[in-house]
């Protein structure tokens, strides 16, 4: 198949190119024939991602370098089309994207698998929102506090001062205690597969494809990118210091067994919050309000993926 890279210079403030410079080099190295289109701004991945599929019937790769920003963007412009593979080289801060998938996240590492891997299905994220008709996520997707994190972290001058001295998780630790003391939650109804529950002052409900989110964080550790399942996890009724101990054991799991922590798994999924709090998809900022998602079973084929 055809190989085409998408790459996001701006990603980790700008290693990322000095990833790809690496991915270059061994691929020149090995022989490899290859296309590669750099984004600029916002929405390029997606907008590329589509012309290259539109202009191309036979199967082709579409790989993203950058963060899970740049593959939220690549598989957006992609969805549509049944003939496109996604691929990944890690080059951003998060890199959830590659642990849910068991994809390695060294550069190197993941170029060789994507040489030599085989192609795979799993699941694919579908949505509705306030600002996105018709979308997709492959990590997570939900609204509340985290993604009012997410909001204000993106739209910081510290963001990218903090990465260029390797410190970038710092600003997130940073924006979680200013907004904690600032930050309303909110009342909210969620449909599970035809199933209401409702929640009093919920701080966040996640939707995700499998376990990881916000860069490591184990927020549904029962997940799987292949199960055919959306894992829903929501916060509600705590304390704002008590919210602190959440995202510190969310690292490895040991949120769920909190009593305020609820946990769910099914196919639809209707999130409809009593205000119009912020709505992320993969971290980039989907909306606010009301969102609505279900689960394509097999709908993302990817390669260099382990545990499909």
């Amino acid at each position: 198949m055809n190989l085409y890279f998408i790459v996001n210079p701006a990603a980790k403030n700008g290693r990322s190119a000095i990833v790809w410079e690496r991915v270059q080099h061994m691929l020149e190295q090995e022989g490899v024939s290859y296309e590669v289109h750099w984004t600029k701004k916002a929405g390029d991945g997606k907008r590329i991602a589509r012309l290259i599929a539109e202009r191309n019937a036979e199967p082709l790769v579409l790989i993203a370098v950058g963060g899970d920003g740049t593959v939220y963007e690549v598989v957006n412009g992609a969805s549509l089309f049944p003939h496109v593979v996604i691929g990944y080289i890690p080059a951003g801060t998060g890199n959830d994207f590659a642990r849910g998938f068991g994809m390695p996240r060294r550069p190197e590492q993941a170029l060789q698998r994507l040489l030599t891997g085989k192609v795979a299905s799993g699941d694919l994220g579908r949505f509705v929102s306030s600002d996105v008709r018709d979308g997709v996520f492959v990590n997570s997707i939900g609204c509340g506090f985290d993604a009012h994190i997410a909001r204000e972290v993106n739209r910081s001058k510290w963001k990218g001062r903090l990465n260029r001295l390797g410190l970038g998780t710092l600003v997130y630790v940073f924006y979680l205690v200013k907004e904690l003391f600032r930050y309303q939650p909110t009342d909210l109804d969620i449909c599970i597969d035809g199933q209401t529950y409702s929640f009093q002052q919920a701080w966040v409900a996640t939707v995700s494809n499998h376990p990881y989110y916000g860069g490591g964080m184990r927020i549904a550790p029962s997940a799987r990118a292949d199960d055919g399942l959306l894992h829903v996890t929501v916060v509600s009724r705590l304390t704002r210091w008590k919210i602190l101990s959440v995202f510190l054991t969310v690292f490895w799991g040991g949120h769920v067994r909190m009593k305020e922590v609820s946990v769910f798994a099914g196919r639809n999924v209707r999130i409809r919050p009593a205000a119009p709090v912020p709505v992320h998809a993969d971290g980039e900022e989907a909306g606010r309000g009301e969102v609505s998602a279900w689960i394509e079973s097999g709908g993302l084929r990817v390669i260099g993926a382990e545990t499909l």
